[in-house]
């Protein structure tokens, strides 16, 4: 068997059309998981990984995480067209940078979910359900400014500055919330 590409796909936005999403993923990935096939099909070059996130915690579902797809290139572009076509935005990530953040903020901890762009330059840090905390914000926040629904860091950040700007962001969630 040939090596395969490894691709992760994230879908996210407030208040995402999961209901045309979960269509997509059962006609066009579903019969390609490795649930369906113990070993990676024959003709397929392209292993792909698809997490949504929503910033709406009542629509937001793990229906898809650990799941893996094995498709071909016309497949995987037959996806993404698809997907193009709904609400949110839809990017390739990379599939071995993603982890978590974690801030206090007047004793409190807060937690992000952080996803790393495939060209490495950004990061994307979302308001997780890791820790109790984060509950009234993410309750709050599909009311919120688009601007404060995720944030955008770059890479090349140290640490220290990367959890200043988280910090901050979150900061401004609490204050526009209270």
């Amino acid at each position: 068997m040939n090596e395969l590409n490894e691709v992760f796909i994230l879908s996210y936005g407030c208040d995402l059309d999961h209901s045309n999403i979960d269509y997509l993923v059962k006609e066009r990935l579903l019969p390609f998981s490795h649930w369906t096939y113990k070993k990676q099909p024959k003709e397929t070059d392209i292993c792909v990984r698809y997490e949504t996130f929503d910033i709406n915690p009542k629509k937001h579902k793990q229906l898809y995480y650990g799941l893996k797809f094995y498709i071909n290139k016309t497949r995987l572009e037959a996806f993404m067209y698809s997907l193009s076509k709904l609400k949110g935005n839809h990017i390739y990530l990379n599939p071995r940078a993603r982890g978590h953040a974690y801030v206090y903020i007047d004793d409190l901890e807060y937690t992000g979910r952080v996803y790393k762009t495939l060209d490495g330059g950004q990061k994307l840090v979302f308001i997780d359900e890791e820790s109790e905390n984060n509950y009234p914000l993410r309750e709050k926040l599909p009311m919120l400014r688009k601007d404060l629904h995720y944030l955008k860091i770059k890479s090349d950040l140290t640490f220290e500055e990367s959890d200043m700007l988280i910090s901050n962001w979150i900061k401004s969630i609490i204050n526009e919330i209270s």
